[in-house]
Parts: structure tokens; C-alpha cells; sequence
């Protein structure tokens, strides 16, 4: 039963936008930094859908082209906004109403365009420019306020004034959702008599009689005798017409007025409210019995007899949906489609930053209540506990580039079942952060999580100014996050271990067979070394491979080779881990700081005692790292790689940063400001 959507968007030279083409699901989340054009993308399919804008609003001017462009109305550049809809076949409406902008039929698409463009005048020294918006592929066929009656667009936007939209009678929610009841007028009527009759009692009495008569003595007294100029109380206007306008939503067991309730809860009610006035109508919940009668003599298979039950005043309401079998709805949807008793067309809701005045909960849930539906849905936020829950195809992500703002979606992005749980479990589990970073560092573990944004720091190349996230995947998968990352154009690096290892003879076998033996420091002088791998590189290579940026054959086989190759596709490597990484660098340099800094760290959070950290300090003095990382992951000692991590992000030096990880910050950096 999924309504109509916006499948497609394209615009060229619109305010942030010089030129994108982009495919969209359902139900999408714009997400993006301030001032990246979330707002401008609403408002280009605004100036299609909107019919709360008047003709002189779809009008643009110089300041609406993209601002690349120089002299774009002298030289006749023209703005262009086209999209494409699908999700319509089950609306008889749009079928009827929009076939004229029929540009596919396998899927069945329809598209409309909005053109900004200057036209022939006879005198050529003045340009004009005028809007023209259209269906289909022919400029001749108008898209206009008919049509929009059947496709349009409900905006609410970031800065909204609930209060106000529940009292204004022309945009309160309330009211909408009445109106789209058939309420009988002689019923209101005859309450409204009624309540005009008890209302009137007020005035006589005493103490409301003697008010008026002080006040008309004050009034004349200063005033002096004036024709016609004697007051009256009354009682509130009961007007047929108008009695429906004094109804008051209020809350909780004490009746409690919206304006008398948090903020925040009042704006998820006006958003429910939103909400339930754009569900589909097709299946009513409520019936006059006129009505049903009516439609009693088109259902032969009594389905209307299955899912309404009678009110107490003999009208019908629709039974609850625990009570009506799946396959019941489904033949009551195709009936009601049939017998056309609501037709009507459809309204996209687009809905900017639903957090404000929010708790993260009701955040979270506001927003799942907002995807449970049936109406199609564009939400901008800057929300992570948003964007932690959204699925992995609804994100339309807008980053800054010299050349305008990109955009690009994930709505048809190939993730097997294993790599979307991945990558969502990393999202809810981090709130979503890999959306709002302009770069990302892709990382295996906690120890680079804790030590590259101070490594950056010390480099003077802060991560946080440049919007550049650290990334912590747990684990050396990076092929789903490169995937979902490519396919949003946000710039990465991986930093990974090389892994070093010795193939060494298998003691449990007596077969000349080997086995690798990892945490061994490199010595080229050891004949046990002649037989070596890495780790890293091969779980690297198999990724590019995997990924398709490279074939086997193009991977060099000498170390030193591989290095580049891999950093020119992204990865960073080490040649060990990055803690051995560390300690070979400051002994390699022989900086006393740099080993003073790391025998600290340990000393600070080990519960071994002091012969403990003596012979850690002389396992580094003398080069014997692999003493020190048995040291750290010792689990009598409580140290971890973690924690010791931890501890020495807050005090360690430049001297401490390997190269390889110095060049992937470097290349961060380079990628972000492209």
C-alpha cells in the first residue's frame, strides 16, 4: 500500500547546487552541515509541488543561480528542476490527472519540470525571465494549481510556531483533519442553538449586571454622551459556520491547553496531527449510515459487513486493525479503491529537523513513527539519534565541495544482509557519526580511535576543524563501510596494522609443515625472518580485490613496493601494530622523551609493581618490544591495549607518531579541502 514518492531528482544551477541527478526510496534523511543547502533542496521541489506558494513565489531572481556562475542572466544560463514519481499506480487520481506526464512505463514514471529560462522578446537589449513549469517531456503541457491539487507538498519547517498553526483556522491541523469529515450541518445546528440558549444564562446574573453597569458609568463619564456608544457583554460567537473553530486540543487527566505543556511534546503532537491528516484515505474509519447503505449494495462479498461495526447514534466505524484479518484489509483496500468514495490525490511531507526541543528518546521515536507509515517522507536533521536509526538506503547526504554542495544517496547502494548489519549496529551503537564528518579514518581498533585525534593535534592539523571522525570498526572488515562511503563521495583513509609474521615449523606436526607466528619484531639479519609475511597486506589486497579497484596481478610483491600502492587506494599500513609501531619509532630515534612518555603511560595503569615497570623500561631501552606488548596485554597486570592507548593519548609527543599514520592524516587533510 506504499503511496507515491519522488524517485528522482535532478537540478542544475539552483542556489547550492550547480548541477546533481540523484535516485531516492520512500522515505528519505537529508543529512548535512549548516548552510549546505537541506533547506534549498526542499525549496526546489517546493517550487513545483507547493500550492501554498503563490505564482509571484515561484518566481526566481539573479540570487537563485548557483553562485559559480558569472553573469549567469546576461548570459542566459537557466535554472532547471525535474523530478520523477513513482509509487502511483494504486491512485486513480494521479492516473487520470497526471497522464500527461507519463516519460516511462516499465516502472511507470511520471516527471515534471520546473525551467527558469529567459524568452524572445522583439527589443533584445532586455532579457526577461520566466518560469514554466510542465509534465512530462513536453514544455507545451502546464503543471499547475489543478494538478498540484492531486500531487503537492506539506512543508514543516525547522523554525515552525506550533501554538500559532493550532490557532490559525486556515493551517491548524485540528481543523484539517475535521474538515475531512461529511458533519452534518442541522446537528451543529441544533447544538450550536443549545449552547447559545445555556450561554445567555450568564449574562443575567447579578454580579455580571452590576459589571456592565460600572463600566458603561466609567465609559460615559469620560467620553461624555455620545450617540450609540453604550456596552454589552456577550458570550462566545456561536456560529454554525464557525463552532468547529472552538474546539481546543487539550492534555492530560487535568485537560491541560497545548500552550500550558512542554514545547517539545507539543511539537510531536502537531506533528502526529500532520501525520494523520496525510495518511491514506482510501479505507475511511468512519461511515454515516448513509454511506454505508450505500456501499452495502456494491459489496457482494460483505467485506464492509467484516470490518465496520455500528455506533451507538447508527453510524459505522472501522473495526481496530487487531480485529481484521491481513487478508480482510487487503479486500477492503481494493474494494473502497474501487468504489471511489474518497478519491483524492496525494501529499509528500517533508519534514525539517522533527528533534527540536526534543529528548533523544523521543527523538528516536517521533522519527520511527514518521517511517512506520504510509505517506512518503523527506526529513532534513542534524540529529545522530536520527540518523543512528535510519535505514542504511533512506540517507540523501549533502556535502561541500569547491564546485557547490554534492549530493548523493544510499537507495541503491549493493550491501549483502551480514555488511548491513554491520554497518547499521556501528551507526546505533555510535550515534550515527559516520554521516556528519567531512572525512573519515577508518581505524581497526580502540588504540587508533584514542590516539590519532591527539596524534593530529601534535602534527597541528586538528581532526575536529577540518570535520575529519575517527572511525573505530573493531575489526579489519572495511569493506562495507568503504562501500557505503564511496557511495556517499565522503572522502576516507584506512589505518590498519601490516601484521608482520614468521612462518615458523609446526610442533604439532612432524610433517615439514609451518605456522605463522605473529607479535615478532622484524630482523632482516635473522635467518628465521627469510620466511615472512604480512597480514595486513593480504587482507588489504583481498579488499581492493573484492571492491574491484584492483586485480592481484597489479599488486607489488616487495614490501616497500606495496606500501604506496596501497596508500594510493587508500590504506595505510603499518608494519606491525600500532603499539609496537610506537615503541620500535621513539627506540629506533633514541628519544629519551619519546620512551619516557610510553614507560610512563604503562607505570601510571599497570598493577604490577615496581620491578614490573623496571623491566618494562628496560625491555624498550633495549629494543626488546615485543617483551613490552607481552607486558601490556598481560592480563595479571590489567593494562590492555585499550587503556594503555587511553593513558597515552594524554601525554604522548610527535616523536611518538609513526610515519604511516602521519601520511594518512596528511592525506585526510588533502582529501577534504579537494
Amino acid at each position: 500500500m506504499k503511496s507515491p514518492y519522488i524517485s528522482r531528482i535532478k537540478i542544475k544551477n539552483f542556489r547550492n547546487f550547480e548541477y546533481f541527478d540523484v535516485y531516492l526510496g520512500h522515505k528519505q534523511i537529508i543529512i548535512g552541515e549548516n548552510n549546505i543547502g537541506k533547506t534549498n533542496l526542499l525549496r526546489a521541489l517546493q517550487l513545483i509541488l507547493d500550492p501554498r506558494l503563490a505564482d509571484e513565489d515561484r518566481q526566481l531572481n539573479e540570487s537563485d543561480f548557483f553562485n559559480g556562475i558569472t553573469d549567469p542572466m546576461v548570459n542566459k544560463e537557466e535554472i532547471e528542476i525535474a523530478i520523477e514519481i513513482q509509487g502511483f499506480e494504486n491512485n486513480k487520481a494521479l492516473l487520470s490527472v497526471l497522464s500527461d506526464a507519463t516519460v516511462s512505463l516499465s516502472p511507470p514514471t511520471l516527471g515534471i519540470t520546473y525551467n527558469y529560462a529567459p524568452i524572445e522578446k522583439e527589443d533584445t537589449s532586455a532579457i526577461e525571465y520566466v518560469f514554466n513549469i510542465y509534465q512530462g517531456k513536453d514544455k507545451t503541457i502546464p503543471f499547475t494549481h489543478r494538478q498540484r491539487k492531486y500531487f503537492n507538498m506539506r512543508v514543516i519547517s525547522a523554525l515552525r510556531d506550533v501554538e500559532n498553526e493550532f490557532k490559525n483556522s486556515k493551517k491548524s491541523p485540528i481543523l484539517s483533519l475535521l474538515n475531512e469529515y461529511d458533519i452534518d450541518k442541522e446537528e451543529l445546528k441544533t447544538i450550536t442553538s443549545n449552547l447559545k440558549s445555556q450561554s445567555n444564562d450568564l449574562l443575567t446574573m447579578d454580579e455580571i449586571q452590576d459589571l456592565i453597569f460600572n463600566i458603561n458609568s466609567k465609559f460615559n463619564k469620560i467620553i461624555g454622551i455620545q450617540p450609540d456608544s453604550e456596552l454589552h457583554l456577550d458570550t462566545m460567537d456561536f456560529d454554525t459556520n464557525r463552532i468547529l473553530t472552538t474546539l481546543k486540543l487539550m492534555i492530560g487527566h487535568n485537560k491541560r491547553p497545548t500552550n500550558e505543556t512542554s514545547m517539545g511534546l507539543t511539537n510531536i503532537l502537531y506533528i502526529s496531527l500532520v501525520l494523520l491528516s496525510l495518511e491514506d484515505k482510501t479505507i475511511p474509519t468512519f461511515l454515516k449510515a448513509s454511506q454505508y447503505q450505500d456501499l452495502l449494495l456494491r459489496d457482494e462479498s460483505s467485506i464492509i459487513q467484516q470490518c465496520y461495526e455500528e455506533t451507538y447514534k447508527g453510524n459505522f466505524t472501522l473495526k481496530s486493525k487487531n480485529n481484521i484479518k491481513d487478508q480482510e484489509y487487503t479486500d477492503l483496500y481494493k474494494f473502497m479503491e474501487d468504489s471511489n468514495i474518497n478519491l483524492s490525490g496525494f501529499t509528500l511531507l517533508a519534514l525539517e529537523e522533527p528533534e527540536a526541543h526534543l529528548h533523544p528518546i523521543l527523538q528516536r521515536i517521533i522519527y520511527k513513527d514518521v517511517m512506520q507509515g504510509d505517506t512518503s517522507v523527506l526529513l532534513t536533521t542534524h540529529s545522530p539519534h536520527i540518523s543512528s536509526v535510519a535505514p542504511l538506503d533512506s540517507i540523501v547526504h549533502l556535502r561541500w565541495t569547491k564546485n557547490g554542495t554534492k549530493v548523493r544517496t544510499t537507495s541503491n547502494i549493493q550491501l549483502n544482509v551480514g555488511e548491513k548489519e554491520d554497518i547499521q549496529r556501528y551507526l546505533d551503537v555510535k550515534r550515527g557519526e559516520l554521516y556528519f564528518g567531512k572525512g573519515v579514518i577508518l581505524v581497526e581498533g580502540i588504540a587508533e580511535e584514542y590516539l590519532i585525534p591527539k596524534f593530529a593535534e601534535l602534527l597541528e592539523k586538528p581532526l575536529d576543524l577540518k570535520g575529519i571522525i575517527v572511525c573505530n570498526i573493531n575489526s579489519t572488515n572495511f569493506t562495507p563501510y568503504i562501500k557505503y562511503l564511496d557511495a556517499l563521495e565522503v572522502p576516507y583513509v584506512c589505518i590498519t596494522d601490516g601484521d608482520y609474521y614468521i612462518e615458523v615449523p609446526n610442533d604439532k606436526k612432524n610433517d615439514g609443515s609451518t605456522v605463522r607466528e605473529y607479535n615478532t619484531i622484524k630482523n632482516c639479519s635473522d635467518p628465521k625472518h627469510s620466511n615472512h609475511g604480512y597480514l595486513g597486506a593480504e587482507i588489504v589486497q583481498n579488499i581492493l580485490y573484492e571492491l574491484k579497484k584492483i586485480v592481484p596481478t597489479s599488486v607489488p610483491s616487495a614490501w616497500n613496493d606495496k606500501i604506496p600502492f596501497f596508500s594510493n587506494h587508500g590504506f595505510y599500513l603499518g608494519t606491525h601494530t600500532l603499539e609496537t609501531e610506537i615503541m620500535l619509532l621513539s627506540n629506533s630515534l633514541g628519544d629519551q622523551e619519546a620512551e619516557d612518555v610510553i614507560c610512563s603511560a604503562f607505570d601510571e595503569i599497570t598493577l604490577g609493581g615496581q620491578k614490573q615497570k623496571d623491566n618494562f623500561r628496560t625491555n624498550l631501552n633495549s629494543g626488546k618490544v615485543d617483551a613490552c606488548l607481552r607486558q601490556i596485554e598481560n592480563s595479571d597486570n590489567k593494562v590492555g591495549k585499550g587503556r594503555f592507548a587511553q593513558k597515552l593519548s594524554s601525554k604522548c609527543i610527535k616523536n611518538n607518531i609513526p610515519t604511516y599514520i602521519e601520511t594518512a592524516i596528511n592525506k585526510i587533510h588533502e582529501k577534504v579541502d579537494e
